[in-house]
């Protein structure tokens, strides 16, 4: 169904005015259909490696090995590189229409297929009978992925002037190559399903298992890409900060040069990167710097980044709730997409909530296994990932008080495994010891803040029908399932309890913050599915008849997502176009000297600043409370000069802003634009419909 789903995509995105999403084409390097082909390959490396370990047959490890190779060969680009580097050391001309390096490609890749082929002979025989049956079938797999992934690529550049020839023989190749690997999962799963005896296992932990959570996978990329590609744009703003950041990751190492933010908490000495394992990831897709195309394809690129990893939270839910029993664990899941438009907003964001969620529904799948250790090692990466691991502890501590009322045992690992995880995530860290310095000076005013400094709207609360329009459904729906517990006489156990407690209070942060609203949903879902899931079974089977109203029920609960999903693409489509300041911050990087300190009237303009020049210094960005929490008198003086309260306000900016070089100011700073063309020290010298950019000169007073 994945497979299907990706192949009638880009035949839409292709022959229909739909879209121009390139990432979710079949033949674009690194779009969404090839890292879904990544998955299947590493799943069948995995089974590989299961049948090596057990048989010790010398034909698995040699599958094993060329499934590797075939991983890496895609994700790395070797034939192509080294059919390039191969075109260039010899002489190889034209032949039918092929290129010179689609030549090399060929020849390399028969060496390679030349080397593995010889392997196999000689593992198959001296492999068992079992392990060369196996083998038969999956060579002819492997001829078949040969012929549609080598043969069709040839012929697909020989059909390049034929518009729809050419189209369909993509489809062909990249269609074929994705059914091909389906069919060499099913093939290898069955041996190792086989030999490993997990014929016992329930039928859906088997083949349907893996076929119905590539199938969700499939639709939950396909409703976030819908989502996030209805506009150009990236959502919200901090998403540019982040895909800069990505990609100097991707070009400097672990720990790129940081943000120059000399004013503020995160100046070079007290840097601390709160999303270290977040920017490794984008630095996956992040390829492009903004100064060479005005940001169009780091833009594009980490935008498909954003949508695989908003999936995988539905597929971590999917497996918690499978984990627990819940009959039609797939569709729960999906009607996760009907709680909150906003909910869906926030997950399409460049930011590291999906994987906050992800990393929260992963400890508690574990949580309710008895996997205790397994929250160590996630603490960690938790850690590293998002300042938001304190949450980590809270879900740990939820469990660890719910077991002890319901079952009067005190399970100390369910607190000192996550503790100890985060303690070495601080300690075994880059940043070390300035993060807990950052921790310190960031987190806690966030939870207690008298300084009355403006932060962004996503700490405030949502006015009470917003509330309702945002999180109506999800609100709904807990008080539903306390309804019909009680109803029904069931008591809750330590899993809904604690699913309960958890929901009540992520909705208690809600009503303080909405971003919290990026949990909310989630955690009410799963408190529903695991209590109503019993009681629907148990009062359907005590009439069959009742076997179709619980299906029309289901049914008639996705119908909302429709809706919400609409809401949801209604406001992604209205993000900030993504070209804004795009020309005033390239002039800026290609005029002036890089470490130039740029005063800043709107501490929110950074991150786009920041994406197209790095080079410069700036007043404030990414949260006000950064400078204010270094100097507030400075923060002060700040807020004055922007609201236009300070006359000839280019003397403060060279006094006390790091002698400031220049003025960035959108063109909706009424007050401050007054005072700045009264002020002999600021010359503007670059405008355009969306800002203004002026040169702080000596300062000096000509009264």
């Amino acid at each position: 169904m994945g497979d299907a789903l990706f192949i009638l995509l880009h035949l839409a995105l292709v022959f229909t005015p739909l879209s121009a999403a390139k990432a979710f084409y079949l033949d674009v390097d690194g779009g969404v259909a090839e890292w879904y082909q990544y998955l299947k390959l590493a799943l069948i490396a995995w089974l590989l490696a299961v049948l090596a370990r057990q048989q010790r047959q010398p034909l698995y490890t040699v599958w094993l090995a060329l499934f590797a190779f075939l991983l890496l060969d895609d994700a790395l680009r070797l034939h192509e590189t080294a059919g390039l580097w191969l075109a260039n050391q010899t002489v190889l001309p034209p032949l039918v229409g092929l290129r010179p390096r689609d030549l090399g490609e060929l020849l390399l890749t028969g060496m390679v297929a030349l080397s593995l082929l010889t392997a196999l002979v000689l593992a198959y025989q001296a492999s068992q009978a079992r392990a060369r049956c196996f083998s038969q079938f999956l060579i002819l797999a492997l001829l078949a992925l040969g012929i549609v992934g080598v043969g069709m690529d040839m012929l697909e550049q020989m059909a390049t002037g034929w518009h729809v020839l050419h189209e369909l023989l993509i489809v062909i190749e990249d269609g074929g190559e994705l059914i091909v690997v389906s069919v060499m999962i099913w093939l290898v799963y069955r041996e190792a399903r086989e030999v490993k005896g997990w014929t016992a296992v329930p039928e859906r932990a088997g083949l349907q298992t893996i076929a119905v959570g590539l199938a969700l996978l499939a639709v939950c990329t396909a409703v976030f890409a819908y989502l996030q590609y209805s506009t150009p744009a990236l959502v919200g703003n901090d998403g540019y900060y982040h895909a800069k950041m990505g990609l100097l990751v991707r070009q400097q190492g672990l720990t790129p040069t940081p943000p120059q933010l000399p004013l503020t908490i995160l100046n070079e000495a007290e840097f601390y990167n709160h999303h270290l394992l977040f920017h490794l990831y984008l630095a996956l897709f992040a390829q492009t710097d903004p100064a060479l195309d005005g940001g169009l394809a780091l833009t594009q690129q980490v935008k498909a980044a954003t949508v695989i990893l908003a999936t995988l939270p539905f597929l971590a839910i999917w497996w918690l709730l499978r984990g627990q029993g819940v009959r039609g664990a797939a569709l729960w899941t999906l009607a996760l997409f009907a709680l909150s438009g906003a909910f869906l907003y926030r997950l399409s964001m460049t930011r590291a909530q999906s994987a906050s969620l992800l990393v929260l529904v992963l400890a508690l799948h574990w949580l309710f296994q008895g996997k205790y250790r397994r929250l160590l090692p996630l603490a960690v990466l938790y850690v590293w990932l998002y300042d938001a691991f304190p949450l980590l502890l809270v879900v740990c501590g939820v469990y660890f008080g719910v077991l002890y009322v319901t079952e009067r045992r005190l399970a100390w690992p369910v607190l000192l495994y996550p503790a100890a995880g985060i303690g070495i995530g601080l300690v075994v860290n880059p940043y070390f010891p300035q993060n807990l310095t950052f921790i310190a000076r960031h987190l806690l005013p966030k939870l207690w803040d008298g300084s009355g400094v403006r932060v962004g709207n996503e700490w405030y609360p949502y006015d009470s029908w917003v509330l309702l329009q945002n999180a109506g459904l999800a609100l709904g729906l807990f008080l539903l399932t306390l309804l019909l517990l009680n109803w029904r006489g069931r008591r809750m156990d330590g899993r809904i309890l604690t699913l309960f407690v958890l929901a009540v209070l992520f909705g208690l942060m809600l009503f303080r913050a909405r971003r919290f609203v990026e949990y909310f949903p989630a955690f009410v879902l799963l408190f529903a599915a695991v209590s109503l899931s019993p009681l629907l079974v148990a009062w359907a089977q005590e009439r069959p008849l009742r076997r179709y109203a619980v299906g029309a029920g289901l049914a008639l609960f996705l119908l909302p997502v429709v809706y919400t999903v609409r809401d949801g693409h209604t406001a992604v489509a209205a993000s900030t176009p993504a070209d804004r300041y795009a020309a005033a911050a390239l002039w800026l990087k290609a005029y002036s000297p890089p470490g130039s300190m740029v005063f800043q009237t709107d501490w929110d303009d950074f991150t786009r600043l920041f994406f197209y020049d790095s080079d410069n210094q700036y007043t404030v960005g990414l949260d006000p409370t950064y400078l204010s929490l270094q100097d507030m008198d400075l923060y002060n003086k700040w807020v004055q000069i922007t609201r236009g309260e300070v006359q000839q306000p280019s003397l403060a900016m060279k006094e006390r802003f790091n002698n400031a070089a220049y003025v960035f100011s959108d063109l909706n700073h009424d007050a401050f634009l007054r005072e700045a063309a009264k002020d002999p020290g600021l010359q503007e010298i670059y405008r355009d419909e969306s800002a203004v950019i002026f040169a702080v000169q000596s300062g000096e007073t000509t009264e």
